[in-house]
């Protein structure tokens, strides 16, 4: 298993990776985004679907109104006003949910991200929280390399 964030090599499945910090596993969150983003991929299933039988059944209506039917010219007209509105209102109520669902996705996705920095490195400390410089742990304890000169060498 790699980690998808920065590509480490992981013994075993965690929750977050050992080197970058970055969640593998998924939150509740980007389940219930990616729910959203199938319900919309259905709605716009449907929405075409609904396109596509609405205008054949106008015109395949009219077209039979005209041919077999032979209804005069006042009827076809009746008919095809009344089935136009029906489908404009039906088209227009799938269309506004279709809507409705893209933003509800927009905002759960804005709301689920977090400033992203460059590095994977936590941002800049706000002023109220900073905390004095503490001396470091391995200030005193790590050795100092000291310069050999060439000669010392021969």
């Amino acid at each position: 298993m790699y980690c998808s964030s920065c590509g480490t090599v992981l013994s075993k499945q965690m929750k977050y990776c050992n080197r970058c910090g970055a969640r593998l596993i998924a939150t509740k969150e980007a389940t219930g985004i990616e729910a959203q983003e199938k319900r919309l991929d259905e709605y716009l299933t449907g929405l075409f679907w609904v396109t596509v039988f609405g205008l054949g059944l106008i015109l395949g209506g009219m077209a039979l109104m005209t041919e077999v039917l032979h209804l005069g010219r006042g009827v076809i007209i009746g008919y095809l006003i009344l089935s136009s509105l029906a489908f404009i209102i039906n088209f227009g109520l799938n269309l506004w949910e279709t809507l409705r669902i893209i933003k509800s996705l927009r905002e759960a996705k804005g709301a689920g991200e977090v400033a992203s920095f460059d590095t994977n490195e936590l941002g800049p400390v706000k002023p109220a929280v900073a905390l004095e410089s503490a001396p470091s742990v391995t200030e005193n304890t790590t050795r100092k390399l000291e310069t050999i000169s060439k000669e010392q060498i021969i």
